[in-house]
C-alpha cells in the first residue's frame, strides 16, 4: 500500500499492510501524513503516494493565548465584548481552514487548546468554547482526513472533547498519563498517540512533545478564574 492508501484505509476502518506513522510536530520524509502550517504551506498541495497532505490550524482559544488575551476574564466581565472577540477568533480559525482547502489540502490537524485545568475550568471550557470547536470541525466532516490533537498534560479534559467530529483523535499520552484503553472507552475510531496499539502511531522524536506543541503560545499563565 502507498502511504496515502494506508492513511485513508485506517480512518475508514479498513485493513492496512502496516499502521501509518505520523512524525509530528517535526515532519520527516518517513511520515505517512505530510503536514504543514500556514508558514510552511506551499501555494498548492496535492495528495500523492508520499502521503496525505494536511495543514495545522489552531483553535480559537489557542489564538487567544497567542495574543495573551485572558478570554475567560473578558467573557465574565463583559459578555458582549468577550463574545465579539471570541467570534472574531472563530472567524480567523475558519479562515485558516478555508485557506488550507483552497490550497488543495486533504485535511487538517486541529490543535485544540483550553481543555485543561491550567487554562479553563470544565464549566468555562464547556460553556464558552466546546461548541465553537464543534461547529468548526463539523465543517470539515467531508474532508478525506481530519484530526483533533488535544494539547495538555495531566490536567487535560479528554472526556470533554472525546465526541468532537474528526476522523482521528490524538493526545500526548506520555505527559497526560491517560492510557489508550481509557480513551477507547470514550471514543471510537482512529486514535493517534505513541502507544503501538494506536491506529496511527505518533512519532514525536522527542520527550518534550507538549513543550514543542505549545511553543507558539503562552502556557505558563493560568486563566481559569
Amino acid at each position: 500500500m502507498t502511504s496515502r492508501e494506508r492513511v485513508l484505509a485506517t480512518v475508514r476502518g479498513g485493513e492496512v499492510d502496516q499502521k501509518p506513522v505520523l512524525n509530528w510536530p517535526i515532519c520527516e520524509p518517513t511520515s505517512d501524513i505530510q503536514h504543514y502550517n500556514h508558514e510552511t504551506m506551499p501555494d498548492h498541495l496535492e495528495g500523492n503516494e508520499s502521503g496525505v497532505s494536511v495543514v495545522e490550524v489552531t483553535n480559537p482559544f489557542g489564538l487567544s493565548l497567542q495574543r495573551d488575551l485572558n478570554l475567560n476574564q473578558l467573557l465574565k466581565d463583559d459578555p458582549k465584548e468577550g463574545n465579539r472577540i471570541l467570534g472574531e477568533l472563530c472567524d480567523e480559525t475558519q479562515g485558516d481552514i478555508n485557506r488550507a482547502f483552497e490550497a488543495g489540502a486533504d485535511g487538517i490537524i486541529y490543535r485544540l487548546y483550553g481543555a485543561r485545568a491550567r487554562h479553563c475550568t470544565p464549566m468555562q471550557y464547556g460553556g464558552y468554547y466546546l461548541e465553537r470547536d464543534r461547529e468548526l470541525l463539523q465543517g470539515v466532516q467531508d474532508a478525506l482526513f481530519s484530526m483533533v490533537f488535544v494539547v495538555g498534560d495531566e490536567d487535560v479534559y479528554l472526556d470533554f472533547v472525546s465526541d468532537l467530529p474528526a476522523k482521528a483523535f490524538g493526545w500526548d499520552i506520555k505527559s497526560s498519563q491517560v492510557p489508550i484503553s481509557e480513551v477507547r472507552d470514550m471514543r471510537q475510531g482512529a486514535l493517534v498517540c505513541e502507544d503501538p496499539a494506536a491506529e496511527i502511531i505518533l512519532d514525536a522524536g522527542t520527550d518534550f512533545l507538549s513543550r514543542m506543541l505549545e511553543s507558539s503560545v503562552r502556557t505558563e499563565d493560568s486563566y481559569a478564574v
